[in-house]
């Protein structure tokens, strides 16, 4: 797979010299960082390591206690979540992520809404196509999905939101692993058509197999960055912080 060098593309989202947690609890500590347009980019690292507190550091849903985060050049630290939504950032949480009692198609008119009524039959007629398995199970409620379809209709209602970028939180936790590689396939389909992604995931070795673009964190900060394929060659990052092999 063709490998792309970060600095090269547009800036996106731009994180610098980030200390940031929950409450007085630190879990960042001077995180520096930047994800490009039109990348598919991976955060790795141990448990603990600050993943998920990045990603929910970019959203506005934990204390920020210095630093900055820059989305297209506008500051988004005390900006209410909400507003940096509308600005196109998309959010996939690893848990919580669909309405259960809603049916696959109630939800994915949820993505659609401030779309106007030609405009959703196409955009769903899309979702059907990069999500066959959606359109089999559209009248069932979500909450009888098994767990790779329940990660399907949420990655389809960010996709419907038409963001800018998508943020997704450990999508394959969980999943066996034919799934999961639906899952990571998705993702590779939605990089090739121009989204720009960013993801965080346990299965290293798996996704450095799709992505372009990969920082590594330990402890809150941040230990390694390169391209995928550079990660994958690296001997310190993969024993030290992965522990793929």
């Amino acid at each position: 797979m063709e490998q792309f060098i970060q600095i090269e593309s547009h800036v996106m989202i731009t994180v610098n010299s980030l200390h940031a947690g929950y409450g007085k609890l630190e879990i960042l500590h001077d995180i520096s960082l930047t994800f490009a347009e039109k990348q598919f980019t991976t955060v790795l690292g141990p448990n603990g390591s600050g993943k998920s507190t990045l990603m929910k550091s970019i959203l506005g849903i934990t204390t920020i206690h210095s630093g900055t985060i820059q989305f297209d050049g506008r500051e988004l630290v005390g900006i209410r979540t909400e507003q940096i939504s509308k600005l196109g950032i998309a959010y996939v949480p690893q848990r919580e992520n669909v309405f259960t009692d809603l049916t696959v198609r109630e939800n994915l008119h949820l993505g659609v809404r401030v779309l106007s009524r030609d405009e959703r039959a196409v955009a769903i007629e899309e979702v059907h196509d990069l999500f066959p398995i959606l359109g089999k199970r559209e009248g069932q409620k979500a909450g009888q999905l098994s767990g790779g379809e329940r990660q399907m209709v949420a990655m389809a209602i960010a996709w419907l939101t038409r963001p800018k970028i998508m943020l997704l939180d450990e999508p394959s936790a969980g999943l066996a692993p034919v799934i999961a590689s639906e899952v990571f396939t998705v993702l590779q389909t939605l990089r090739e058509q121009g989204m720009t992604l960013v993801v965080v995931e346990q299965n290293a070795r798996r996704i450095l197999q799709y992505c372009d673009y990969a920082f590594v964190l330990r402890e809150g900060q941040l230990a390694f960055q390169g391209t995928a394929a550079e990660c994958l060659n690296d001997e310190d990052t993969i024993k030290g912080y992965l522990g793929v092999r």
